[in-house]
């Protein structure tokens, strides 16, 4: 089952005049949990994330990302109620997707499909919790990143076994700098448990994408 149709058939999503959209009974959940979690740290939240995932690791980093993000920890709740998990590494690939029904300034446009735009600053503990996982930093009235978007699009038609997450550049240009060592784009990274393990510049063609895709995150 898709991301799109598992979301579907637990009321996570739905369509109202003809925009997919989550439910009312999704965010009233979302909602819920964000008015505990607000104002917690990451020592605070440990304790509810650890109630809906085993493996510590994850739970740290959920934890360390939900303290400057507290909806990210609500959506995570929420979506555990919803789904009734068997396996964490089953129902957790459905969160990031749920990024893109936020309300936030979080640039979306120039992103390829089905690439999740995330702030920079939250990519640290994301690669981490979904690994191997690529990352692709776009900018501006650039012929090279629509050139990128275009082949990403071609060779995540299909799913490919690793998460997509996509960042604007020109908003987090020090913070791409700093923990990534990335001043231009469009830029791809390839990697796992946080690290980069190859990068791509400029638009290579599917061909060579499909190549690293198979070397770093088969």
């Amino acid at each position: 089952m898709s991301t799109s149709n598992a979301l579907f058939a637990a009321n996570i999503l739905t369509v109202v005049e003809g925009a997919t959209t989550t439910t009312e009974e999704f965010e009233d959940a979302v909602g819920e949990y964000g008015a505990e979690f607000e104002g917690c740290d990451a020592d605070d939240l440990v304790s509810a994330v650890r109630r809906r995932i085993d493996d510590e690791r994850v739970v740290e980093q959920f934890a360390a990302l939900g303290s400057a993000d507290s909806r990210t920890v609500a959506e995570l709740c929420a979506l555990a109620d919803h789904m009734e998990p068997a396996a964490d590494d089953e129902w957790l690939q459905l969160l990031p997707p749920l990024r893109l029904f936020r309300d936030d300034d979080v640039r979306v446009e120039g992103a390829p499909e089905p690439f999740v735009p995330v702030p920079a600053t939250h990519l640290p503990q994301l690669t981490q919790v979904y690994s191997p996982s690529v990352v692709y930093a776009w900018l501006d009235d650039s012929r090279s990143c629509e050139l990128a978007r275009r082949d990403l699009e071609k060779v995540f038609e299909e799913p490919r076994g690793v998460m997509p997450f996509a960042v604007y550049g020109p908003a987090y240009k020090e913070f791409l700098d700093e923990e990534y060592n990335l001043t231009a784009g469009p830029a791809l990274l390839f990697m796992r448990e946080g690290t980069v393990e190859a990068r791509l510049y400029g638009a290579h063609g599917t061909t060579t994408i499909e190549a690293e895709l198979e070397r770093h995150c088969a």
